[in-house]
């Protein structure tokens, strides 16, 4: 019996929901796990030690919903982190509907470095980027509108004080801007790139550090108590030489990034032909603009994931509209790619556990032999 594609497209949206029922459970856990503190802690920094500093809007308004409604910070984390992967899967899954789409396109979405990536590393992942994702894919989603531009711009500037990283991103919201709107305009993006950029000075030259010296002790008497990984026990310097000592792992995530952009470019060549010169610029533009957080941070499968998972938003957007009342995916199942993707998939599982194990082989060899 024939399966309609209107069926096809609903299993796989059904699969992107069982994705997302495992990535909330898993965050949940997380939430109440010490030892896994990472997307935790990076929500909780805070004013209160130390005064005005990078990323501390989120820790500030949790103390002060904990302060007000009782409610404990590891549960506001848990909870605005739900929060955002649903609207994430929400949003996209409309932006998919909209769209004339093709079976390549649903299996790009599905690499390790974009949807898929959540649920594999589950230890990293919940923490600020998802805020900047759901609201690119809030602005491209529906009809457009002038509360909708006004959202974008006051969210993306609010955005920085969740996280400078957001800035390192401004190609791709410039794009999301351009592909939806159909026109460039001078006055609003260029408002966007002097208000952003003002922030992004004000947030170098006077916030403070991430930790001021009291923040965990103020955590602690708050409820919330923190092994040795977590945010404020990061140490830039041991980081560096980390990724020197792991240059290998990290070579090979710049391999994975660039693999994602050849596999989105074959994409571009074969179904939009006509934006392959402009796919090709935006590309060139944007590696360079995201390039110093290569050299800032040592999370480059995070860099590489929010890179690659709005870079297939664009392409989304770039599609056809359709204007049928049901989904509309065009083509076969691509078994080829999806062999593909496996393989890909594969690799980067692996990758993953050696680079989670310390960056190192002799971490690696350490990781796997106490699990064989």
């Amino acid at each position: 019996m024939r399966i309609s594609k209107e069926i096809q497209f609903y299993g796989y949206v059904g699969f992107l929901g069982i994705v997302l029922l495992y990535i909330i459970a898993q965050l949940y856990v997380k939430s109440h796990l010490p030892e896994l503190g990472w997307t935790v802690s990076d929500w909780l920094i805070n004013y209160e030690d130390g005064g005005f500093k990078r990323r501390g809007l989120s820790g500030s308004i949790f103390f002060l919903i904990q302060d007000s409604l009782k409610i404990s910070l590891n549960t506001q984390v848990f909870l605005i982190q739900a929060f955002f992967f649903i609207l994430i899967f929400y949003f996209l899954v409309r932006l998919l509907v909209s769209k004339k789409l093709n079976w390549d396109i649903l299996i790009l979405l599905c690499s390790p470095l974009c949807f898929l990536f959540i649920p594999v590393n589950i230890f990293n992942s919940g923490r600020k980027e998802i805020v900047l994702i759901a609201l690119v894919l809030f602005f491209v989603c529906g009809k457009q509108s002038e509360l909708k531009k006004y959202i974008l711009f006051i969210g993306f500037i609010a955005g920085l004080f969740l996280h400078e990283l957001f800035y390192f991103y401004l190609p791709f919201v410039i794009a999301a801007y351009i592909l939806k709107t159909q026109k460039v305009d001078l006055r609003y993006l260029g408002s966007l790139f002097v208000a952003s950029t003002l922030v992004v000075v004000i947030l170098f030259v006077w916030g403070g550090e991430i930790n001021q010296g009291q923040s965990l002790e103020l955590l602690k008497h708050r409820g919330v108590q923190f092994t040795k990984l977590n945010i404020f026990t990061y140490d830039v310097v041991k980081e560096r030489k980390g990724m020197i000592n792991a240059y290998q792992s990290y070579i090979l995530f710049g391999l994975e990034l660039l693999f994602m952009i050849f596999l989105s470019f074959i994409f571009v060549k074969k179904y939009l032909p006509q934006s392959v010169k402009s796919f090709g610029i935006f590309v060139l533009i944007s590696l360079a603009w995201v390039s110093p957080v290569y050299i800032l941070g040592a999370d480059w499968f995070r860099w590489n994931h929010i890179y690659a998972f709005l870079l297939i938003i664009l392409i989304i957007i770039a599609l056809p509209d359709n204007d049928q009342k049901i989904p509309c995916v065009e083509g076969k199942f691509n078994l080829s790619l999806v062999a593909v993707m496996i393989l890909f998939f594969i690799v980067f599982f692996l990758h993953i556990q050696y680079d989670s194990s310390g960056n190192s082989k002799d971490f690696w060899l350490q990781y796997t032999k106490g699990r064989v």
